[in-house]
């Protein structure tokens, strides 16, 4: 018995799965095509024939339905659809259930018309899907199905200037479509080049608000070949607001988001709780919670909780919590929470809590707490790491480096260490020093030191430079165990023999910085003998002090 039972509730189980594949596999009757005659035949003999040519069931109300009115005329590969629309004149409803198609009277009324029909490639006769069908006025849109079908509800249709306008990428036609027409058209299209491009670019960016390529606002935009202008919108999200699905294409004077919308510009003002996404230019005052993203170019203030993202050129000041990003020129001021990352020029100022980065060239400031990088500067590179290809100008950081500026690896000899080695980056007016020397004594470990140092090298003559540098050593034997910091300030002339080698000389001030009550610093000097200028002793702080002349001497290379 049990096993009965179950062999029942399979079989039921599997009925209802079979009719439910069947019926959602169902294929769609009112786009059939067929072709079919008729010459002074009743409706309803018409419909049975109709029928049995489509493969469907008529079901309609014969006190509603006019089944005495005659039907003329031949119809050749044709519709469905298309057929009902001819033999009713627009007079009936009709909707698939099944295999059944339910025909009933269409509703009348004065402030509401109903504009439906095909859409059609003129030069194949193939029906267009996903075209953009809008009202200029109101800005209701609808697009065309996978059978190039639309609908189109009109409330208070104006008797003397409704119109229509049908858009589809690839079709360079405009038509409009009149009311005084039949309410069911068929629209040709005729094939041309594409208006709108969406670049390689700005389409991850794009893709971020449309959520998927098949959604309707998309197909709008790709189809869109004219620019709408407004003088106000307010959108809730993308598409739900004031411009409807044609958002996109629609440059508003002032624009208000809610939580966020997409426009096709804006002149004056936009407003973002979250987002503001822009396909055009943006002028004035762009403000948002979290993030601007703009397509076009962007003239006057933007400020974004997170990201300025922008795709064209940059004629403003941005302000962002995290990131400001563009892919054209930049004329103005960039600050951000962490980076600024410019693709082409900047003409202006980069201020950044960590880095500041311009593929081509800075004419102005890179202020940056951590790196700025360019290709080619006229102005300033400030921060803890600067690199440019070339620079006009000056770097100030702790490691600079210019491919095309000073960069020089130094071997010399002083009064405390007879070894040292020294790496200098940066430009002549301004440059940093890398520094480490030694000293081999016959005990277990010799003196060694270690520093850091910035300078700078005016030009004398022609082979004849100048030298100023001021620059601090940690002087130590073995590990580092208490402070022993050796201070110079050097003054010294540079003699370039070719162009990757030199020699220079000349002395130095010192100041020495010590903890004396640790005994194991290492003898001061061995193989020279300065005098001691001075000797001084703080005991409050536990710090003493030596201050002499010196000297340094070396060579130069790249």
């Amino acid at each position: 018995m049990k096993i009965r039972h179950f062999f029942r509730l399979f079989l039921l189980m599997f009925c209802i799965s079979f009719g439910s594949a069947v019926f959602a596999q169902q294929p769609n009757f009112l786009e059939r095509n067929i072709s079919i005659a008729a010459n002074n035949e009743g409706t309803d003999l018409f419909l049975n024939r109709l029928s049995k040519e489509v493969g469907c069931v008529f079901s309609y109300s014969p006190s509603t339905i006019a089944i005495t009115k005659k039907v003329s005329g031949k119809f050749t590969n044709q519709s469905t659809r298309e057929i009902l629309e001819t033999v009713f004149e627009g007079q009936v409803n009709y909707k698939q259930k099944g295999v059944y198609l339910i025909l009933s009277p269409a509703p009348k009324s004065e402030k509401e018309i109903t504009i439906s029909g095909y859409v059609v490639d003129q030069q194949s006769g193939q029906r267009v899907k996903d075209a953009t069908i809008y009202n200029p006025i109101t800005l209701q849109s609808a697009t065309s199905d996978e059978y190039g079908y639309f609908q189109f509800q009109i409330k208070n249709p104006a008797a003397e200037n409704f119109q229509l306008i049908i858009n589809k990428k690839e079709f360079s036609d405009t038509l409009l479509v009149e009311e005084k027409k039949s309410s069911f058209q068929k629209i040709f299209l005729k094939n041309g080049n594409p208006k709108v491009n969406l670049d390689a670019v700005t389409e991850p960016i794009q893709d971020f608000w449309l959520w998927t390529k098949k959604s309707v606002g998309f197909k709008n935009l790709e189809n869109f070949q004219d620019t709408i202008y407004r003088q106000f919108q307010f959108s809730v999200i993308p598409f739900i607001g004031t411009n409807r699905k044609l958002s996109g294409s629609v440059t508003n004077a002032f624009s208000f988001n809610l939580l966020g919308g997409f426009s096709g510009g804006t002149e004056k003002l936009e407003v973002g709780g979250v987002f503001n996404f822009n396909r055009g230019d943006v002028s004035n005052v762009q403000l948002a919670g979290l993030i601007n993203q703009t397509s076009g170019k962007v003239r006057g203030l933007q400020m974004a909780g997170l990201v300025n993202a922008n795709l064209d050129s940059v004629n403003a000041a941005q302000f962002a919590g995290v990131v400001n990003f563009s892919t054209g020129n930049v004329n103005g001021v960039q600050a951000a929470g962490v980076l600024n990352l410019v693709t082409k020029n900047v003409n202006g100022t980069q201020l950044a809590g960590l880095a500041n980065v311009a593929f081509k060239d800075v004419k102005g400031a890179q202020i940056g707490a951590v790196l700025n990088v360019a290709r080619n500067v006229k102005g300033i590179q400030i921060g803890l790491l600067n690199y440019a290809h070339s620079i006009q100008g000056v770097q100030l950081g702790f490691l600079n480096f210019s491919r095309r500026g000073y960069h020089t690896i130094e071997l010399s000899s002083d009064e405390i260490l007879p070894i040292n080695i020294a790496l200098r980056s940066g430009t002549r007016p301004f440059y940093t020093m890398l520094l480490a020397g030694l000293r081999p004594e016959q005990t277990d470990s010799g003196a060694w030191a270690f520093g850091y140092g910035i300078g700078t090298s005016p030009r004398l003559g022609k082979k004849l430079f100048l030298n100023f540098e001021l620059s601090s050593q940690q002087l130590i034997k073995g590990n580092i165990a208490a402070l022993n910091l050796v201070t110079r300030a050097y003054l010294g002339l540079d003699f370039q023999v070719t162009k990757w080698l030199s020699f220079f000389a000349g002395p130095t001030l010192n100041l020495r910085v010590y903890d004396p009550s640790y005994l194991e610093h290492p003898t001061l000097f061995t193989f020279s003998g300065p005098n001691i200028l001075s000797e001084k002793k703080y005991p409050r702080d536990n710090l003493a002090s030596q201050s002499w002349w010196g000297f340094r001497g070396g060579v130069r290379f790249f």
